[in-house]
């Protein structure tokens, strides 16, 4: 089972989070890429290009990110990243929706794979460190919600709190969530 954090970040929040994930030197790669595509890394500046929903977060260093051809359907040609064998922590960004709401993002990894040196699939240890650091800053920085579950960034919650903002869980019936102080 993978390690999930979820989350509500309005753009101020998610430079703040971006600013975090630039001391760790990930670089941002789309879910479907076209080949010879060169990553950006993911800081602030990195923001401006991003215009999906989900995104990968590599961290190289920890191993080499394990993509592979599609080879039928409409994306055939297009690589995917297999997210086992690789460094990487599956982002998906908190937006709004048609109606105005803010809807919940999440990073996942899976991380409870074996480390054992002669293993093809096992993850580095490092990458449960930068997952740590990450969820350590969320906690740090952001509210809690109301049910829990979810971390509230500090624009979001001014938002909640003075504009009425309504927070969405993702998904078809999405429930409301407030924030919890």
């Amino acid at each position: 089972m993978g390690a999930t954090l979820s989350y509500f970040l309005l753009a101020s929040d998610e430079v703040a989070l971006f600013r975090e994930l630039s001391r760790w030197s990930l670089t941002v790669y789309p879910e479907l890429l076209p080949p010879g595509h060169a990553a950006p890394v993911a800081d602030e500046r990195a923001l401006t290009g991003l215009a999906d929903r989900a995104y990968y977060l590599a961290a190289e260093r920890f191993g080499p990110v394990v993509v592979r051809a599609l080879r039928r359907g409409p994306d055939k040609g297009m690589l995917k990243i297999e997210e086992i064998p690789s460094p990487v922590f599956h982002y998906e960004r908190s937006l709004r929706n048609e109606a105005g709401e803010l809807e919940a993002g999440r990073l996942w990894a899976e991380l409870d794979i074996t480390d054992e040196p002669d293993s093809r699939f096992g993850k580095h240890r490092g990458m449960r460190a930068v997952f740590e650091e990450i969820h350590g800053w969320l906690r740090k920085s952001c509210l809690r919600s109301d049910p829990k579950g979810w971390w509230v960034g500090p624009a979001a919650a001014r938002a909640w709190k003075s504009e009425g903002l309504v927070l969405r869980e993702a998904g078809h019936k999405g429930r409301v969530v407030g924030v919890w102080r």
